[in-house]
């Protein structure tokens, strides 16, 4: 398989896409790093949260932008409104990416709402060290296939570089009825 050169996030276009088609109204990235994604995303949405455990000089001061700065765990017992569109994007180990996903999951609209897994799809074994992806595929694998998530539907979007996974929470097929 022909490796293509790593971008900052190859599927930054692909979630601006979705932003412009369902325009979410928050927006909450945990793990927000350099901020690429980040600072793409919050002016197409009306609140963007960034929540990491290290300040984040990168994120740009916007009126509509919240940072919190803390552990994933913290955030969650302090937050209480509805997230549309969520990015996991920090420990990319199984068990954190799970635990993400268990903490912050319940936030996320029923029928709209969308989750995305970053790094869950490496296209060659050296991505899978921590330092990269580690075993984040994992994580989407258990949430595909384990009955405890049988409310979420999941797609694995294969490379070009490390992957994505975009996650629906939907009990129903129809969200409206």
């Amino acid at each position: 398989m022909d490796i293509k050169p790593h971008k900052n996030m190859e599927f930054r276009d692909l979630m601006a896409e979705l932003v412009r088609l369902f325009a979410p109204n928050t927006y909450v990235e945990v793990g927000v790093q350099r901020g690429y994604t980040f600072n793409f995303i919050a002016p197409m949405v009306q609140r963007a949260v960034a929540v990491d455990i290290q300040d984040m000089p990168c994120v740009i001061d916007r009126p509509n932008v919240q940072k919190h700065v803390a552990p994933s765990a913290e955030f969650a017992a302090i937050w209480h409104a509805p997230i549309d569109f969520l990015f996991i994007d920090a420990d990319h180990r199984k068990e954190a990416v799970l635990a993400d996903f268990d903490l912050l999951s319940p936030f996320v609209r029923n029928g709209t709402g969308l989750i995305f897994l970053h790094d869950t799809h490496p296209v060659q074994d050296s991505l899978l060290s921590d330092r990269f992806c580690s075993n984040a595929w994992e994580a989407a694998w258990v949430i595909r296939k384990n009955r405890r998530y049988k409310d979420f539907e999941i797609v694995t979007l294969p490379g070009p570089w490390a992957g994505i996974s975009i996650i629906r929470k939907a009990d129903g097929h129809l969200s409206w009825r």
